[in-house]
């Protein structure tokens, strides 16, 4: 089979490293396999990885990465795609996250018919979404929404690499040189994009924890760019400030973070970084939006494999009850070994890379035997381009409310 793997974005984060993880395993079932992906300046650093890989890239630049409020796809982007699979002589599309599955569906698929396998790694599915195709989601509770008016989904949770993100296989040490940290130092790190939407609230919220321990023995590093990097690190230097020593370290994106997490005595973060610390043997307090957080332990894994490794909280984004449990685990390195010994068991038996890899595989295979006719192609475009422009309209006659209500 000849698979193209499409990316929102070449920019390292969590979707784009686990579409790479995928698309190296298929590739390795013997399936040859292409990696497109869309860059508003210059390809970013998943395209070097790409390309280290041993995987033919093909990059388009374009402007735009989120999806015009008039249209349901961007044309540009479509046709794009559309060239890419003729040129690759493509059986199969496998696109990830909603922008890219709208071009390939008004691309390659509405006009040829080519099979589209849409991953979505966010927090819901949404009603406008073509209702027939493979889906494959990352929580069992998504699987349960989204079936109620969609063709159900199939459950990849995010997988994991457990051969290469292996503490027996990482030195941390050098990351903790390069850093200053010493020996006797606790070590947190948080792996992420630093990005307003779902990211940057739960870092910002630890970095002011950190600041309310005060206590000499933690120093926090954080690993990662983006939009919200600006923000992160203006806080860090207020702590630091306070602090009169340098508590927070703002250490920039790394191509490569393995070391990292080897070097941590502790992390935070969500979603794929999350299942990573894990795989590394690290103590975890999983962060999320509107004040979430959560310790992963045998008590609360239940909550993660059904939602996910991420969460939404009550509103109250008070850092003081966050800086109380990270005391506790910096009180206690026995438990935090505990903790790390149940997390790296937690991912070799359930978020593999092989299993992960082994699923998808059906996922293609099911893909390409149930091909759809024109008429339900296009009667199903008609659909979402329909149902896509009302929840536009109605978000932004939202926006319009609520800028009223504020003045």
């Amino acid at each position: 089979m000849r698979l193209i793997v499409g990316l929102h974005h070449l920019e390292l984060g969590g979707s784009q490293l686990n579409a790479l993880d995928l698309a190296v395993s298929m590739r390795d079932y013997g399936h040859e396999v292409a990696v497109f992906g869309n860059y508003t300046d210059r390809p970013g650093p998943v395209a070097d990885l790409v390309r280290d890989a041993g995987l033919p890239l093909i990059a388009e630049r374009h402007p735009a990465e989120r999806l015009a409020r008039t249209m349901p796809a961007r044309p540009a982007l479509s046709r794009a795609l559309a060239r890419a699979a003729r040129g690759f002589r493509a059986d199969l599309l496998h696109v990830y996250e909603f922008s890219v599955a709208l071009d390939a569906f008004y691309g390659t698929h509405l006009r040829r018919g080519l099979p589209v396998v849409t991953t979505i790694y966010g927090m819901r599915v949404p009603r406008w979404m073509p209702r027939y195709g493979e889906i494959v989601v990352g929580t069992q509770q998504i699987v349960d929404q989204a079936a109620a008016f969609r063709a159900r989904p199939t459950l990849i949770e995010p997988p994991v690499n457990t051969d290469t993100d292996d503490p027996a296989a990482v030195d941390g040490r050098e990351f903790r040189a390069r850093h200053g940290i010493a020996d006797d130092e606790v070590l947190l790190v948080v792996v992420s994009r630093l990005e307003p939407d779902m990211k940057a609230e739960g870092i910002l919220r630890t970095v002011r924890a950190v600041g309310l321990l005060d206590d000499p023995r933690l120093r926090f590093v954080v690993v990662g760019d983006g939009p919200s990097y600006a923000d992160v690190a203006a806080e860090a230097a207020r702590v630091n400030a306070a602090a009169g020593r340098p508590v927070v370290v703002m250490a920039g994106a790394m191509e490569d973070p393995r070391t990292a997490y080897a070097g941590a005595d502790l992390m935070v973060g969500m979603g794929g970084s999350a299942l990573r610390s894990l795989a590394f043997g690290q103590p975890l307090v999983v962060l999320g939006i509107k004040g979430f957080f959560l310790s992963a332990t045998p008590e609360t894994v239940e909550h993660f494999l059904r939602e996910g490794f991420y969460g939404v909280g009550t509103g109250d984004v008070d850092p003081a009850p966050l800086a109380a449990d990270l005391r506790e685990l910096l009180d206690d390195p026995g438990r935090r070994a505990e903790l790390g010994r149940w997390g790296r068991k937690l991912v070799l038996d359930r978020f593999s890379l092989k299993t992960a890899a082994q699923t998808l595989d059906g996922v293609y295979k099911r893909a390409l035997a149930h091909p759809v006719t024109p008429t339900r192609r296009l009667t199903e475009g008609a659909r979402v381009a329909g149902h896509k422009a009302v929840a536009d309209l109605l978000s932004e006659g939202a926006r319009r409310r609520v800028r009223r209500i504020l003045g």
